[in-house]
């Protein structure tokens, strides 16, 4: 025991020199631990008292749910290796999978699987299908799950997938609370069974020997699973402890999901190697708002000596940084994942006051490629120093056997003992791993004279224009230094003459609006290559990250060729078409977008009152398709003639839902009909007044249930996508210009009732019957009534609604002021064109500013974020046991059999 040594430092590492001093030694004589086993025996030798491990339930600093010093955590793991073991599991016979967030147990479990064989931590935001494949790819013997009440996602998903993994054996659940199903066994009664005073079993002494599984690479196709062996993660842990000086005295704060090796490796197993206390903030890292928002006051409570995120979260932790803070004991700060935009690095220290150091791996090095030296200055754009006992190299891009001089940027490449073998599926090592060793990266940089690696890009990041190869770096850090801009990300967008130009996205300052036209002439004077300059400027909420905060650029790429569909179609199909489109690969792996685009008509086609003819259709459609044809993706489109139609006479424009054997249900067809006369409403010049009303015996009964239950079996975001589009067009009925008079002719219940209260007025036939009735079916709320129902009757009227589900008669309407008059249903159109002619009689301008005025409650943060809440409470809601069931009753047409006497 008293051989074994920890990972801290032999010495203070400022430069390339401390990292040769380091290894002219005996590496065996630095790097004593043969398995991950040793490494705990170590620090519970050396520092057995002091703390280790505190996981918290949430980011309250009193809400511990687990607190271990380093001698307690060795025998926490002892005992949980001891329980895996006694299940079966070793290094030869199958693995130990995670499908959970991290709860107060989940690190001492995970690293008592890798000491008892091979451990494996999964996305539990991957889709369903994702889950399985990875199972069945690392042929799980057990699964490691959250009992029901802990998270009802991974209970769910844990649930519906064990039949399709036939290795599985064990199902075990973390805090599991009465019977469970057949497979499923509580996991604390076997934990408590086993010993924690010795392993029951020899832990390996073999450092090649594998001991966990991660999953990388890509949402599509074949699993990329990347083992990783005991001394992998031994050498990656002795790496951070040299460069980044972790000690016994460190706190760190570990924001990281332990899916990924930043959380194990980075800021986890690296902190405990060296003796180090490690945090953990919330069982579901950053991705918590007020985790970020309580973030430094964790980093106070616990006395926090390094912190730590990824670009994007360093941006988003400055901004919540209070200054009454007292963090005298914070020597650092690191970041890495993605290349770090000096605008950020600079706004940050100087708001925290505390250095950023930057590190750079991969899941193929656990995590150790390179690391800015905690000793050293920092210099901004360099990633750092390698690790100590490894090598990097820069090749000539398409020429392997050709080294760049320092200075010259190339290919990285990188060899050493925390590199992996290669992957499971060795079809997955061409071109990344070669036979002697050397791991390409994928990344461009060069190294300075003094060994500091630079980063310039990711080759497949950079953008072609005719032929010319431009850094979206470059771009980026002019955008980022304009003070309305928070961060900014370039992609290529495609192009039918350069192949692909600049597109910019960016998010903007916390309150800030971006100026369009200023941030164009910025970049258009401080680019001085005219190619690099974006040929389109988007502004979004939030650049798109993955489950641990990296800037997910597949996701841009995605949506600039949505862009330039959108530019395509309203240059030759109208300015008010919409569409809906889907980005995906085709048999062989090229881009395919597949689109249904509902066409608008041109102006002159509004105005008349008539839609847009069969001719203008095709003419549109082959322009359309002409226009795309020389990009490089292939477009699938379907065309189709919006299920509302439009008529506008003497400023009075009527729109009339047109879907009557669906009872004019709001599914997407009619959505998307909607919006585009919707649009063109909005544009019209004249216009006084508009009526809205359905053809047939309804107004509109709702959504589409049918189209419901597929988008939300098809996984993902898609139905979520779908009611926030719903949404978004509801909201434009309220947002038109001029008073909007809804003509009730019949059924109005749901959907239907939503954009009724969005009218200004509403006239209903003596035969309507109205109604909210989402609860008969299980469905929350998405189209705004949980908000503009209580402010139209009150909330005790609303409530009455909401909770009975039951429809009321247009009477009933009047009497509580959801109606303004009632009419006979032959009687019902004349009426509402009269009133319309009313409005119509006097001063638009007045009217006009009425609408305004009367509007604006409408922009209200708090109101928009009221109707945002509904989109938030369905997601929690779209895994849920009653909305499975409402949607089966629907399709079933019976009534729902909801279970009683339970709460879920």
């Amino acid at each position: 025991m008293t051989d074994l040594k920890t990972t801290r430092p032999i010495m203070e590492v400022r430069s390339i020199a401390e990292v040769q001093a380091i290894e002219a030694q005996d590496y065996r004589a630095l790097v004593t631990a043969r398995g991950i086993y040793d490494l705990l025996r170590a620090t519970a030798h050396h520092g057995g008292a002091r703390p280790a491990l505190t996981v918290l339930r949430s980011p309250d600093p009193q809400d511990i749910g687990r607190a271990l010093s380093h001698a307690q955590l060795l025998g926490a793991v002892t005992r949980a290796a001891n329980m895996f073991r006694s299940l079966g599991l070793t290094q030869e016979r199958g693995v130990a999978a995670f499908l959970s967030p991290t709860l107060p147990q989940f690190p001492e479990l995970l690293l008592g699987a890798q000491v008892a064989g091979v451990a494996s931590t999964l996305n539990y935001l991957l889709s369903r299908d994702a889950i399985v494949d990875l199972l069945n790819a690392e042929a799980a013997r057990i699964l490691v799950i959250p009992a029901a009440h802990l998270d009802a996602d991974c209970w769910a998903r844990a649930e519906a997938i064990r039949a399709e993994v036939p290795s599985l054996e064990h199902v075990l659940v973390i805090g599991a609370q009465g019977p469970l199903p057949e497979g499923f066994r509580a996991l604390d009664p076997l934990l408590e069974a086993a010993c924690e005073t010795r392993l029951d079993f020899a832990p390996t002494t073999d450092p090649d020997a594998v001991s966990a599984l991660f999953h990388t690479g890509g949402t599509t196709g074949r699993p990329k699973l990347v083992p990783l062996s005991h001394g992998n993660q031994i050498h990656a842990a002795f790496g951070f402890g040299q460069v980044f000086g972790y000690c016994e005295t460190d706190c760190v704060l570990n924001g990281f999901p332990f899916f990924h090796v930043g959380g194990t490796m980075t800021v986890g197993l690296a902190v405990l190697a060296a003796g180090g206390h490690m945090v953990i903030p919330s069982p579901y890292a950053l991705r918590p708002r007020e985790v970020v928002q309580n973030y430094w006051r964790l980093a106070e409570a616990f006395g926090a000596t390094v912190v730590s995120g990824v670009p994007t979260s360093i941006a988003a932790l400055s901004a919540t940084y209070p200054q009454d803070l007292r963090l005298d004991a914070l020597r650092m700060a690191v970041t890495g994942g993605a290349g770090l935009p000096e605008s950020v690095a600079e706004a940050f220290e100087r708001k925290i006051g505390v250095r950023l150091y930057e590190t750079y791996g991969m899941t193929e090095t656990a995590a150790a490629i390179a690391f800015t030296p905690r000793h050293g200055d920092p210099v901004r754009g360099s990633v750092g120093l390698r690790a100590p006992f490894s090598q990097t190299r820069i090749i000539q891009s398409g020429a392997p056997d050709t080294p760049c001089p320092a200075g010259v940027s190339g290919e990285v490449q990188l060899r050493g003992p925390q590199v992996f073998a290669g992957y499971v599926d060795p079809a997955h090592n061409s071109g990344v791993l070669d036979a002697d060793g050397w791991l390409s990266t994928g990344d461009i940089g060069y190294l300075t004279t003094d060994e500091r690696l630079v980063l310039t890009g990711r080759a497949k990041d950079l953008i072609v224009r005719s032929g010319h190869n431009i850094d979206p770096t470059a771009i980026e850090e002019v955008a980022n230094r304009h003070p309305d801009v928070e961060i900014s990300a370039a992609v290529g967008m495609p192009d039918q003459y350069a192949g692909e130009v600049p597109a910019l996205f960016v998010v903007a300052a916390q309150g800030r609006e971006v100026d369009i036209r200023a941030l164009q002439e910025m970049l258009e004077a401080q680019l001085h290559e005219p190619p690099a300059r974006p040929k389109r400027i988007i502004v979004i909420d939030a650049l798109p990250l993955t489950a641990v905060g990296k800037l997910f650029k597949p996701a841009l790429r995605e949506r600039a060729i949505v862009e330039k569909l959108r530019l395509e179609i309203a240059q030759h199909c109208g300015p008010a078409s919409v569409f809906e489109a889907e980005v995906g690969t085709d048999p062989q792996g090229r881009t395919a977008v597949s689109a249904t685009v509902a066409l608008a008509g041109t102006e002159a086609d509004a105005g008349a009152g008539t839609d847009a003819g069969t001719d203008t259709g095709a003419q549109q459609a082959e322009a359309l398709r002409a226009a795309l044809a020389p990009l490089p993706q292939s477009y699938a489109l379907s065309f189709e003639t919006p299920r509302v139609r439009l008529g506008v006479e003497g400023g009075i424009a009527t729109l009339t839902l047109d879907h009557p054997q669906s009872l004019n249900a709001a599914s997407r067809a009619m959505m998307r009909g909607l919006e585009v006369r919707l649009r063109q409403l909005a544009a019209l010049p004249d216009l006084r007044a508009v009526i809205i009303t359905g053809a047939g015996r309804a107004f509109c009964a709702g959504g589409d249930l049918i189209e419901f239950a597929a988008a939300r079996d098809a996984g993902g975001r898609a139905l979520i996508d779908t009611l926030a589009h719903n949404q978004r067009v509801i909201s434009m009925i309220e947002e038109l210009p001029v008073p909007v008079i809804g003509a009730a002719n019949g059924i109005a219940v749901a959907g239907g009732l939503e954009m009724l209260l969005c009218c200004d007025m509403v006239i209903a036939a003596q035969t309507a019957r109205l109604g909210d009735a989402h609860a008969r079916y299980g469905i929350v709320p998405a189209g705004g009534a949980s908000l503009r129902l209580p402010e139209r009757i009150g909330a005790a009227r609303a409530a009455q609604l909401f909770y009975t589900a039951e429809m009321i008669s247009a009477e009933t309407a009047l009497a509580w002021g959801l109606v303004c008059e009632v009419a006979a249903p032959e009687d019902l159109m004349q009426r509402a064109r009269a009133k319309a002619a009313q409005i119509a009689a006097n001063s638009p301008e007045v009217i006009r500013q009425m609408k305004r005025l009367s509007m604006a409650q409408a922009q209200d943060p708090a109101r928009r974020a009221r109707l945002a809440a509904e989109i938030t409470a369905f997601q929690d809601h779209l895994n849920g046991a009653d909305l499975a069931e409402g949607l089966r009753a629907f399709a079933q047409k019976r009534a729902p059999d909801w279970p009683r006497g339970k709460t879920r």
